[in-house]
């Protein structure tokens, strides 16, 4: 199973775009190290996506995407010219530093507020109504493949805020997001078979 942690290891831009029937093929410039030991064929995860190696030429990495992954996330044609954040999936022994990740989004969910602080910032993020069951206060989501602790939950709203602190700010792509824009939702895999398990629970009750 590939497995990511949320901590994003850098910022890379997208190249090149191309449509070639119903594939899109992004190149991305990873420098930095990303692409030490790289081969075609490992995952990677391109702002919460994990995405196959397709080709490498130094530090240009192609991948492919098929319509239902541009379809549920933000990569499409017009992120060229556009930085995403990039991690190598883990190796066994690695450190899990953030939770654990497997680069499946559920979908795009939408920036609704922004609170800036001295230092950090707390947004307000909507998502769809059924998602919102499956995000805990306390718990995990990824956006945008950085793992972020859940701060208060409106069901009511379909909103949760997530809390971020210089050092995600400097390191990811997210403190260029503005209200309106869309970021790549990743809902904990633990949260999620714990609310099936719950539900299902009740369900035979009655």
């Amino acid at each position: 199973m590939i497995m990511f942690s949320g901590i994003v290891q850098g910022t890379s831009p997208i190249t090149s775009v191309e449509q070639r029937g119903d594939v899109l093929t992004i190149e991305i410039e990873m420098g930095g190290g990303l692409t030490k030991d790289l081969e075609i064929g490992a995952s990677v995860s391109v702002d919460g996506v994990c995405l196959t190696v397709v080709e490498i030429d130094g530090c240009q990495v192609k991948f492919d995407l098929i319509e239902e992954t541009v379809k549920c996330s933000t990569l499409g044609a017009e992120r060229l010219n556009t930085l995403v954040n990039v991690e190598r999936s883990l190796k066994f022994g690695d450190e899990i530093g953030g939770h654990a990740v497997s680069g499946h989004v559920s979908g795009r969910a939408t920036i609704s507020e922004i609170n800036s602080g001295e230092n950090g910032r707390s947004m307000t993020i909507s998502c769809n109504g059924n998602e919102i069951d499956y995000i805990m206060k306390k718990g995990f989501v990824a956006l945008d493949g950085i793992s972020l602790t859940v701060g208060e939950v409106s069901k009511e709203y379909s909103t949760f805020d997530v809390h971020l602190i210089p050092e995600t700010l400097s390191t990811t792509t997210i403190s260029d997001k503005d209200v309106g824009d869309q970021l790549n939702l990743e809902l904990d895999a633990g949260t999620v078979a714990a609310v099936e398990a719950a539900k299902q629970m009740l369900a035979n009750q009655r």
